[in-house]
């Protein structure tokens, strides 16, 4: 069930995105159609802040097109560059039928295509984004470490950046009708607290399930920040996950392919570090006589892109020494993610055993300092 027990926060200046605020485009394929809409009263400028239309709702499937180079919404609209859409008196919007918190801003992408940007407050954001993160079943202790991670994630993203993605290379962001109450209760018990390091607020990644071990985020993210996210974190508390152990046999076409050798038999593939169970940095894999040196990173990504889960690596962490044949390659790994911060099934285990939120950011995230922003 939705709850939101503190009242929205006013809207911004048309144009302006406040400190503490995000902008997030959400997506939109090529052949579905845009449209948005409002179940109540609502105010619609242009870039200039000029009031172009005002009305006491409008339907869901009003469309948007760029005809032109202007915006044009349904047939009484037609603007340059952009347009907010705003509601009034507790109004939802609604873009392609699904509800929104705050405002609604088209702009035209590059593309000439209609662009729809949902800007809102931090907290509010973060409502569509923890019921879809992590469910409810962890608990509220669990909730509210992850409520500061993504808090944390999603500003630092969203300074470097400018804006969010609404999925996953972001933070998945289901807007206002994934809401539930207890993961509102873990955001307005935690409003405002963020991790930093030396007085930035850090990209705090997270993963489903560490598989016994983070990784290091200079092993996995380019230019990661210094002295925090800087060691592995042993972790024995995501045994309950599903994605604890698991075993994937990829056949020697596609491990050729992820190489980028010729298809030919496998004779042989190494590690390094060997040590395992462990997060290899390189993968050095001969077939047919030739020998290609890759990072584990590249190699699991190659070998998992467009596959279903089943047939994916879920994770950089392999078990034991892989067994390989001529015909395939027989990888035994643990966890799922690419291992660097907050473990989520970890985080769950840990609250079970009576840990709270702070205790459970200060093991998955060493260096960094849990504040609280003005």
């Amino acid at each position: 069930m939705a709850c939101a027990k503190a009242p929205a926060p006013p809207l911004p200046l048309v144009g302006e995105r406040p400190l503490g605020w995000v902008d997030v485009r959400l997506s939109m394929p090529a052949e579905q159609p845009a449209t948005i809409g409002s179940n109540g009263p609502f105010e619609i400028y242009d870039s200039q802040g000029l009031l172009v239309m005002e009305g006491s709702s409008l339907p869901e499937n009003t469309p948007i097109q760029v005809e032109e180079g202007e915006i044009l919404l349904g047939e009484r609209v037609r603007v340059a560059q952009s347009l907010e859409l705003r509601p009034l008196d507790g109004a939802t919007l609604t873009f392609r039928g699904q509800q929104y918190r705050s405002l609604l801003r088209i702009e035209i992408s590059d593309q000439g295509r209609p662009r729809v940007i949902n800007r809102l407050n931090i907290e509010d954001y973060l409502k569509g984004v923890l019921p879809v993160e992590m469910p409810d079943r962890f608990g509220l202790e669990a909730l509210k470490s992850q409520a500061v991670a993504a808090r944390s994630y999603a500003l630092s993203e969203g300074a470097r950046r400018g804006w969010l993605h609404p999925d996953v290379r972001s933070q998945v962001y289901g807007g206002k009708e994934v809401e539930t109450w207890l993961s509102t209760e873990a955001i307005e018990q935690t409003a405002g607290q963020v991790l930093a390091h030396e007085g930035q607020i850090i990209p705090a990644w997270f993963q489903s399930t560490c598989g016994g071990k983070t990784a290091r985020a200079a092993d996995v993210f380019p230019a990661p920040p210094e002295g925090v996210l800087h060691k592995q974190v042993p972790c024995s508390d995501c045994q309950h996950s599903g994605s604890w152990s698991w075993t994937r046999t990829l056949d020697a076409e596609v491990v050729c392919e992820a190489a980028g050798l010729p298809v030919a038999p496998l004779e042989s593939i190494s590690l390094e570090p060997p040590y395992l169970p462990g997060r290899p940095e390189w993968i050095t894999i001969t077939a047919g006589g030739l020998e290609s040196r890759i990072p584990a990173v590249n190699f699991r990504e190659r070998v998992s892109r467009g596959q279903p889960r089943a047939k994916q690596l879920l994770s950089t962490r392999w078990a034991a020494p892989p067994r390989i044949s001529p015909e395939a390659l027989v990888v035994q790994g643990q966890g799922w993610g690419h291992g660097v911060g907050l473990c989520q099934y970890g985080a769950n285990g840990y609250a079970r055993r009576g840990a709270g939120y702070r205790i459970i950011l200060r093991r998955y995230y060493p260096g960094a300092d849990l504040v609280q922003l003005l």
